[in-house]
């Protein structure tokens, strides 16, 4: 059944005031119960980013310690980005509609304001090292990721995926070669052309899926010109010239893949 805005408000207000420096501890099981009641869920847990990357288990609306991916989820943002998700579990198949996702979404938003306010109080504890970990996590991909932009001249999912290649071949964590780089370690050159190579197939298989796209819409509208129906025609054209205009788009991509820093 669908949740109302009225029930959304109600389960909100009917935690109050929350005090934050109560902790995380005793704050975070009275939303996550609140949340599995509203969306009629068995279990409501929160999962933080940890030093390496990985979801892990900070709390719940029980008594667990398990990370497992949830029936319905939803990430928790911090300062622009995300720190964890939030999840509901259900023991039976379920189909979640818009408001059940948007009723998640609100909670994982107040969930957030909790969290930044942890973080200005200078709370301590279990749950208040774990988040200080994962925005320690996302700040040093984030500045590495800045510094190979701007030094190795590749945008910024390149500079991802040129990160994860250079930790998979020198067996560290993601975050262990983001300091690395951060600390002006450079990386093997190796790496970067096979992160431009991966670049570039990408693109190649945009443009071969655009210009795909395109011929089918020249084709549908030469069979409406043949059945004098030129205004369906002169819409597939457009839908043919929007492809190409996409093709256009992803080839000046390529280009830049290809270019030295």
């Amino acid at each position: 059944m669908p949740i109302r805005p009225a029930q959304l408000a109600s389960s909100l207000g009917a935690l109050g005031t929350l005090d934050v420096d109560q902790g995380l501890a005793v704050t975070l099981p009275l939303v996550l119960r609140s949340a599995k009641t509203l969306l009629d869920a068995d279990r409501a847990g929160l999962m933080l980013v940890d030093e390496t990357g990985a979801l892990c288990w900070a709390s719940a609306s029980d008594q667990v310690g398990e990370a497992v991916a949830g029936d319905l989820s939803m990430p928790v943002e911090v300062g622009g980005g995300p720190v964890g998700t939030l999840d509901v579990y259900v023991t039976a198949a379920r189909e979640w509609d818009d408001s059940a996702a948007a009723a998640l979404q609100a909670y994982a938003g107040l969930v957030a304001s909790l969290l930044v306010a942890t973080v200005t109080a200078r709370v301590t504890g279990r749950l208040a090292d774990q988040l200080r970990a994962a925005l320690e996590y996302r700040s040093q991909i984030e500045q590495a990721v800045e510094i190979l932009v701007d030094r190795e001249g590749l945008d910024a999912p390149a500079a991802l995926e040129w990160l994860g290649t250079a930790a998979r071949s020198s067996g560290c964590s993601l975050v262990q070669m983001a300091r690395a780089v951060v600390g002006g370690a450079p990386l093997p050159s190796d790496l970067l052309a096979q992160a431009r190579a991966q670049r570039r197939e990408a693109t190649d298989l945009e443009v071969a899926m655009h210009r795909r796209d395109s011929e089918l819409h020249e084709g549908k509208a030469r069979r409406f010109v043949r059945r004098g129906q030129p205004g369906r025609a002169q819409t597939e054209r457009l839908q043919a010239a929007a492809s190409r205009g996409r093709i256009i788009d992803a080839e000046a991509e390529q280009r830049r893949a290809d270019q030295a820093p």
